[in-house]
């Protein structure tokens, strides 16, 4: 199971929106769906457009265990406070 607690959220300049974290567990593709856990986001489907390089460690295709990573994701609900969310590739109830 993938998991990464949101901690920044920026526009990325080609369009859409970035979200910064540590993952744990993993791998994360581009094209997954992950869901958003925590207050308003419990259960929201989004999908991951592409990964951003961070310190040029970072895949264009997989983001790693262990690393940190910036995911620009599709789905995302207008006005939903992501910061302090999680990500994850299991479904919540």
């Amino acid at each position: 199971m993938a998991e990464m607690r949101i901690e920044d959220v920026f526009a990325d300049p080609s369009g859409g929106t970035a979200v910064t974290g540590r993952l744990m567990g993993g791998p994360v593709r581009r094209g997954d769906t992950l869901w958003l856990s925590g207050a308003d986001g419990i259960g929201v489907a989004v999908e991951v457009r592409r990964f951003l390089r961070l310190c040029g460690r970072q895949d264009n295709e997989v983001a790693h265990p262990d690393e940190n990573t910036a995911i620009v994701l599709d789905g995302l609900p207008p006005d939903l406070t992501l910061i302090g969310l999680t990500l994850t590739s299991v479904a919540q109830p």
